[in-house]
């Protein structure tokens, strides 16, 4: 499975935008939509990054590739991602027996939904419908890869692959179970929503691949693959001022698991650190800053960046690692 998680160098590309301000949100009737064995959700608060003076520099970096096809369509009838669209949510869930890995998008803005469709037919574009949905195709609406997008409603869009619109669709009309029936996910998701402009949470499958992309070496270690098959979730949170902080915990079968992904984790990011000495010097002090810790069956990593350093690192091109 190809994932797009987030990367080390995407931890700071999303918090270098964000001042300290109102924690983001993702209501409780959109978390209605989203599947049971949803995988993944990362949220960014729009709003309050275009508070940030770097966020003209920044926001093509915030958004994954595929919401940038939503966003070129929005500009060509007259409507604006700076003016018109409050928060961003993207949603994985894993493959399953008779389904790949389904990619479903969603924002919150100011939409227009009778000009996109009037745009639509005056074009002779094609159509497609799911349940009395209109879904709206970027391409050709017959590639599996294809994306469409549709809205629920003047304020609510969602945008995704056609199994992921079709899924997140059942789930609305009650045929299928939503993500709050999902007992384990929603603890965590409780722990993060809504208590910082950027945040995310990911199962045991996605903790497991996200944890091999943002430290690599760790990753390289045999005792990797046996610790991260005992992954059950983790979360990412952020909090910035003048400084910038990063949480992120994961949560392991048991204390003794957390310990040992403990030494693992610190060992990685040495000699991490060490290989981006020359081509990452400010990327690398960062890094040595990190704290790693374990509470119970809970691994914690800390992380405050300040104010110069941030400016520092600022100054260098950092790109999302997904699509």
């Amino acid at each position: 499975m190809k994932t797009r998680t987030l990367s080390a160098a995407v931890f700071l590309a999303l918090l270098a935008t964000l001042p300290a301000a109102h924690a983001g949100t993702l209501r409780s009737d959109v978390l209605y939509l989203l599947p049971a064995e949803t995988g993944q959700i990362v949220f960014v608060d729009l709003k309050e990054a275009r508070r940030s003076p770097h966020y003209a520099n920044l926001k093509s970096q915030l958004l994954p590739a595929r919401f940038e096809h939503f966003v070129n369509f929005l500009n060509s009838i007259g409507m604006n991602l700076d003016q018109d669209i409050s928060w961003l949510a993207w949603v994985f869930v894993p493959p399953g027996e008779d389904a790949g890995e389904r990619f479903i998008g969603l924002a919150e803005g100011n939409f227009a939904p009778e000009r996109v469709e009037r745009f639509f037919l005056d074009q002779k574009l094609p159509l497609d419908v799911y349940r009395g949905q209109t879904l709206f195709p970027f391409g050709s609406g017959v590639g599996e890869g294809d994306l469409f997008f549709s809205f629920l409603d003047a304020s609510t869009a969602i945008f995704g692959t056609r199994p992921g619109l079709a899924l997140l669709l059942e789930t609305r009309y009650g045929a299928h179970d939503h993500v709050l029936q999902n007992e384990k996910f929603l603890a965590r998701l409780n722990e993060v929503n809504g208590r910082a402009p950027v945040w995310a949470v990911f199962d045991e499958l996605y903790t497991r691949y996200t944890l091999a992309q943002v430290v690599p070496e760790a990753a390289r270690f045999d005792q990797f693959e046996t610790v991260a098959r005992r992954f059950q979730a983790s979360t990412l949170q952020v909090q910035v001022s003048r400084d910038m902080e990063i949480s992120f915990q994961a949560w392991c079968e048991s204390p003794l698991d957390a310990q040992a992904f403990s030494l693992l984790l610190q060992t990685g990011l040495f000699v991490q650190r060490y290989r981006m000495k020359e081509d990452n010097p400010e990327l690398s002090r960062v890094l040595e800053q990190s704290q790693v810790s374990t509470q119970g069956d809970r691994l914690q990593v800390r992380l405050t960046i300040g104010e110069q350093e941030l400016r520092k690192l600022l100054t260098r091109r950092i790109f999302l690692s997904g699509s």
